[in-house]
């Protein structure tokens, strides 16, 4: 059920293919857990991680972002476009990036905007060719749900 460890069975860091990570992050601990393994376990220094975060319930991307650049792509309406981030979505990014510069890896930021979290990281992670997803999820009774 397990994967083997990347160095007891010979398989290199990063796997085969194209090579793209995403971790899915939110402002829970179970994401910091989850970039941390990712981390760990699946990438190396120099690689890109793609950080992906959902805006969920909201009415405009617009009238809620304003800070920082960061690609943003409403999944309703099929647009990608980039914005600016409030200053909460901003921190949420900046705990990662710190976590990343220690670890010497690249960060690559998208904001989907949807009112489905599981649909929007789904689709765009079949539309990305991204080969491997991170979710993080609490210690107790996290598949339960």
């Amino acid at each position: 059920m397990w994967l083997p460890h990347h160095k007891a069975s010979g398989i290199k860091k990063g796997g085969g293919g194209n090579g793209l990570v995403a971790v899915a992050i939110d402002k829970d601990k179970g994401s910091q857990y989850a970039l941390k393994w990712a981390a760990d376990s699946l990438l190396t220094r120099g690689q890109t991680v793609i950080l992906i975060h959902v805006l969920h319930g909201t009415s405009s991307p617009v009238s809620r972002l304003g800070g920082n650049d960061a690609f943003v792509c409403n999944t309703t309406a099929s647009s990608a476009s980039p914005h600016q981030l409030d200053n909460t979505t901003k921190d949420l990014f900046h705990t990662f990036h710190c976590y990343c510069t220690r670890k010497d890896i690249h960060c690559l930021d998208v904001l989907l905007d949807d009112t489905d979290v599981v649909k929007a990281i789904t689709e765009y992670v079949s539309h990305a060719s991204i080969e491997t997803l991170v979710v993080g999820a609490t210690s107790r009774h996290g598949f339960i749900r």
